[in-house]
């Protein structure tokens, strides 16, 4: 009995030292960190509405300068870069770079904000034991929102790198929305450059200048009422005319939770708008739409279709 007890501690040393290396909030901090800047080449696993894709991604680390290259494996061609806060998609042909740019709503293994402080206000975070993923020793984190407007997210960090292994969305029901999984990973410095290279030559620039850029609490333009609990303006551009389909100037704004992105764009009411509606675009990303006056307001976050589509109706903007 003795040696029986003995064995099972052992066991779950890693785990004990893994909960007691700091607080819960730290904790998160440093898989948010590691999951964003972790060094790293690997293949992975994309599954979301009964489809299965897979990515092989290779990073070049380190804070404030990664570039980081994946290239779809099965589908279309296509390739995303990411260099620093650039984020690039590369394909063939204009149907591949449209499902490069779809891809690139979700970039696993960084999928949560930069900053985690907020975290807390929304979300309760849950430590439920050890797994094993791509023959790594991993940890299972739970954040579980305070409301039923948002998604459930469970991470497996690696014990020793924090580096997200495996990421779950589920909806208020506990249903899988989808799932991010590497099946290989390595961790050692990148020094082959030519791998951060994209080979396509046809490309589109999802992130990279904007003009009239304000960040923080507030916006010079629009005064915002009716959002949801928990988010803050972190980010807001008007794209330029140049980058929008009548040239018209759209007004980009960048909500968060500490956890999940919202982004609202504030474009003039076209004369053929279309009714409200909301729908789903890629996974757990979602879009909804509703005229407000003489603007159309269109929503696109990963939060469920019912919540964008309850917001899309009680938002306000008001130009100061």
């Amino acid at each position: 009995m003795r040696d029986k007890l003995l064995g099972f501690l052992l066991l779950a040393l890693p785990v004990l030292a893994f909960a007691a290396s700091d607080d819960d909030w730290r904790l998160l901090q440093k898989v948010t960190d590691a999951g964003r800047q972790q060094s790293l080449s690997g293949t992975y696993l994309h599954q979301m509405n009964g489809m299965l894709e897979t990515f092989h991604i290779v990073r070049a680390g380190g804070a404030g300068s990664v570039v980081e290259r994946r290239v779809a494996l099965d589908g279309l061609p296509r390739e995303i870069v990411r260099n620093g806060e650039n984020l690039t998609c590369y394909a063939p042909d204009k149907k591949s770079l449209v499902a490069a740019k779809i891809s690139a709503m979700r970039l696993f293994p960084a999928l949560m904000s930069d900053d985690v402080a907020d975290v807390a206000q929304s979300y309760t975070l849950h430590r439920q034991g050890s797994d094993r993923v791509a023959q790594r020793d991993c940890n299972w984190i739970e954040l579980k929102p305070h409301d039923q407007l948002r998604y459930t997210e469970r991470i497996c960090a690696d014990q020793n790198s924090f580096l997200p292994l495996k990421m779950m969305t589920l909806t208020p029901q506990n249903e899988v929305v989808e799932q991010y999984t590497f099946t290989d990973v390595g961790l050692a410095a990148v020094h082959d450059k030519t791998q951060l290279r994209p080979q396509f030559k046809l490309s589109s620039q999802l992130r990279g200048p904007a003009v009239a850029v304000t960040s923080g609490g507030g916006d010079t333009h629009f005064e915002v009422s009716g959002m949801l609990p928990g988010f803050r303006l972190i980010r807001s551009v008007q794209r330029s005319p140049l980058l929008v389909a009548g040239g018209k100037p759209v007004r980009h704004m960048v909500f968060s939770d500490g956890l999940v992105m919202l982004s609202v764009f504030i474009e003039p009411l076209p004369s053929d708008a279309p009714a409200s509606r909301s729908m789903n675009l890629h996974g757990a990303i979602n879009m909804a739409t509703m005229a407000q006056g003489d603007q159309l307001l269109t929503l696109v976050g990963d939060l469920p279709e019912s919540t964008l589509s309850s917001l899309a109706r009680t938002i306000h903007f008001a130009v100061r």
